[in-house]
Formats: structure tokens, C-alpha cells, sequence
């Protein structure tokens, strides 16, 4: 059993078409802290709704199948133009424990 995540972007009002996005996977600890344990590698991509061809993954073998909670990370920089620098996570209760 593994934990994953995804990372891709959408155009909106960029005028552009090529960014560069990575992903990175966070486990919560009982000490009140994040801790990454994974990340993809950079991708150059077009803007899409996260099909295969159009992301990024990370991904992290799991020591047990007891709970945890494990936030995303996508990191987008859209090429030849100025981008907003909000951070996105998406956060969600995992049957997947790494330590």
C-alpha cells in the first residue's frame, strides 16, 4: 500500500501555456507537525485537469494501514510570466501511516 498525490495546474486568466509543477506529500505527527515525505520531480506542463500525461506524483510506500491525516502540496510557476504565489494543499484522512 502506497500514499500519492497529484499535482497539475489550469490556465484561468495566464496567457501562457507551459509551467513548471511539482507535488510534495506531508504526514502529520503527533508532535503538531508536518513533515514531507515525498516529492515528484519538476515537469514542464500544459494546463489541464490532472490527466496522466498533465501532472506530477508523489508517492510513499506505507509502514501500516492505521490512520493518518496527509496533505498535498502543489507547486506551480508558470513560465515567461508573473504567477500568484498561494501555496495549495489539499488535506485528507489516509489508512496510511510512514513514520
Amino acid at each position: 500500500m502506497a500514499v500519492s498525490g497529484h499535482g497539475w495546474w489550469g490556465k484561468g486568466t495566464c496567457t501562457k501555456d507551459r509551467a513548471k509543477v511539482y507535488n510534495c506529500l506531508y504526514e502529520w505527527y503527533t508532535d503538531n507537525t508536518w513533515r514531507r515525505k515525498a516529492c515528484s520531480g519538476t515537469e514542464t506542463l500544459k494546463p489541464g485537469t490532472g490527466g496522466s500525461s498533465y501532472r506530477t506524483a508523489a508517492r510513499h510506500d506505507c509502514t501500516n494501514t492505521n490512520a493518518a491525516s496527509w496533505r498535498n502540496h502543489v507547486d506551480v510557476d508558470v513560465i515567461d510570466e508573473s504567477d500568484t504565489g498561494e501555496r495549495p494543499y489539499r488535506q485528507a484522512e489516509v489508512a496510511c501511516q510512514v513514520f
